[in-house]
């Protein structure tokens, strides 16, 4: 999957611009990790996945568009951060379906990365959290034409 790594270079180029030559800061990446699981939560909200409190049921797309790669920004971000090289050029698609399962898949995947800091977690979390995005509609193409 070519866009994916296309993808993570926009992100790897912005980090570059501001890089400070630091040694794996264990703390920062499991701040940017809650910050992106507060970003998968918004999104649950904006896709009123489990908003029960709200009669208002209009999704605006570009406002989920928003957040979305908002979210993806910051586990990219991530990405670089554990100095991860290149992200894999295929893409695995999960058999979920389920928007609540796959939210809730996307959280056990950053509890797991927080405890191993492995590529392969933060790869695992990344398919689901594209699987997400594929699951709202989006394109791979729209996901990179916002980042960039």
């Amino acid at each position: 999957m070519n866009e994916v790594a296309k993808l993570y270079q926009l992100v790897v180029n912005r980090e570059l611009a501001k890089s400070k030559n630091e040694v794996l800061d264990v703390v920062r990446i499991k701040k940017k990790l809650l910050a992106f699981l507060q970003s998968v939560s918004e999104l649950g909200e904006i896709a009123h996945i489990y908003t029960f409190w709200e009669d208002d049921t209009t999704i605006h797309r570009n406002e989920l568009l928003d957040a979305y790669t908002s979210g993806m920004t910051m586990l990219m971000s991530v990405a670089f951060d554990m100095r991860i090289d290149e992200i894999k050029k295929y893409e695995e698609i999960p058999d979920r379906n389920d928007l609540v399962d796959l939210l809730l898949k996307i959280d056990e995947d950053i509890i797991i990365l927080k405890n191993s800091f492995k590529p392969i977690d933060l790869e695992n979390a990344l398919n689901d959290y594209f699987h997400l995005g594929f699951l709202f509609g989006f394109s791979i193409d729209e996901i990179i034409n916002q980042l960039s």
